[in-house]
């Protein structure tokens, strides 16, 4: 199961370009500190790229080798502080406690990684937060996920993040500048100093 998840998500990234970065990323970009900024299931580096060119150093950690090396390649050609990790966060979690000033889970659902991303934010930083709602999973005519493991309950996010003080929270239906729709949920939130 395992390696059949590795293949599909390497086919996936393989010659692949990294996209625009997640609308709430831009959005909720002034408010996040400076510093070491950790992206996960970074893919090939939509969000991280826009965290490096923000003055960002980022450690972008995914499951998909050719997604990394990608991300590697624009961050060498563009002198962006981005380093790359290999790692299956379903399996592991490489980082050490109170590391980061950011943390950026977007489009990625684990629940029982949340409390190793809360441990590695160092006090006063922040974790935004944006994956998506159980309506995606519902909607018929537009939602593309159907296990609803990898979609989050309405008002979980709260939940899941409980210990950290919410600056700012959403959900609801997100249409893209593309016109793609998608139900979300979205919070960023800060480890107390």
């Amino acid at each position: 199961m395992k390696h059949e998840r590795r293949a599909r998500w390497e086919e996936r990234h393989r010659d692949s370009a990294p996209g625009d970065p997640e609308p709430s990323v831009i959005e909720m970009m002034p408010l996040l500190p400076q510093g070491i900024a950790l992206d996960i299931a970074a893919g090939t580096g939509r969000n991280a790229i826009a965290l490096a060119r923000a003055g960002c150093r980022v450690v972008a950690a995914d499951f998909s080798r050719p997604g990394l090396l990608a991300l590697a390649g624009i961050a060498r050609r563009e002198k962006l502080a981005i380093a790359t990790v290999l790692a299956d966060l379903e399996e592991s979690f490489p980082f050490r406690p109170n590391v980061f000033d950011v943390i950026l889970n977007v489009s990625y659902l684990d629940r029982a990684l949340v409390p190793k991303l809360k441990d590695a934010l160092r006090p006063g930083g922040s974790i935004l937060f944006d994956t998506f709602l159980i309506d995606e999973a519902d909607e018929a005519g537009h939602g593309h996920l159907r296990n609803t493991r990898f979609t989050l309950d309405h008002y979980e996010l709260r939940g899941l993040l409980a210990g950290l003080e919410l600056t700012r929270y959403r959900e609801g239906l997100v249409v893209y500048p593309t016109g793609k729709r998608m139900w979300r949920a979205t919070a960023l939130a800060q480890r107390a100093t």
